[in-house]
């Protein structure tokens, strides 16, 4: 069988990211209860490893802080951390650096806990593997619309503007990227990159399984 021979953008694909390190961001901490939340992102630039953490870090501390924004989160819900990874050439963790937080949402009650927001990064290819997301933690009841079912534009809004202050820090060291684990037939190859150049907030909530699911439930029994 002749060996498989990539295509011109599979190539360029895979020379991105060669010039300059590739890092695993991460941000996450607890619900209440202690269950965790996280979201991810890769990224390419010209800084080592601990200056592309003070900006991932940076950027995530102006998200959070956003005074609308933690306004909508728990008092259960914490930022305890962000990290970034110098990655390898399959994407995986090497070195490693850490900061702790402990930050906690300014709302007395919150939704479900696997109930998420989702902010959804595009690249210019209009596909499912020229996207990605974040699940963000459930916030407070008071986000949804009068009617209930999704988020209020305002809380959309201060979603968005919290992310946007988290991009103004970002962007000006990071690129953003969508990373591509596995090759497709008419898609980048295995381990390559694709810019992120956009994204957007939903107001349809949806469920992040992972979380909270080692909660225990009480159980009130029926009467027969």
């Amino acid at each position: 069988m002749a060996a498989a021979v990539a295509r011109p953008d599979q190539r360029a694909a895979a020379e991105s990211g060669k010039h300059m390190p590739n890092y695993l961001h991460a941000a996450g901490g607890t619900l209440q209860g202690g269950f965790p939340w996280s979201i991810n992102m890769v990224s390419t630039s010209s800084d080592g490893e601990s200056a592309a953490q003070t900006v991932w870090d940076n950027g995530v501390v102006a998200m959070w802080g956003s005074a609308a924004f933690n306004a909508l989160m728990p008092a259960g819900t914490k930022l305890t951390y962000t990290s970034t990874s110098t990655a390898n050439a399959l994407f995986k963790q090497t070195t490693k650096t850490v900061t702790t937080h402990n930050t906690a949402g300014g709302a007395t009650a919150g939704l479900p806990y696997q109930v998420a927001e989702v902010v959804t990064w595009r690249s210019a290819q209009a596909t499912k593997w020229g996207r990605g997301r974040w699940y963000l933690p459930g916030m407070a009841p008071g986000a949804l619309a009068t009617a209930g079912f999704v988020l209020s534009t305002t809380a959309v809004n201060d979603v968005v503007a919290a992310v946007n202050a988290g991009l103004a820090i970002w962007v000006a060291a990071l690129n953003f990227q969508i990373v591509h684990r596995r090759g497709t037939l008419s898609g980048p190859a295995a381990d390559t990159l694709t810019p992120i150049s956009g994204g957007d907030v939903a107001d349809k909530l949806v469920i992040q399984r992972r979380r909270g699911d080692k909660y225990v439930p009480v159980r009130t029994a029926l009467t027969f």
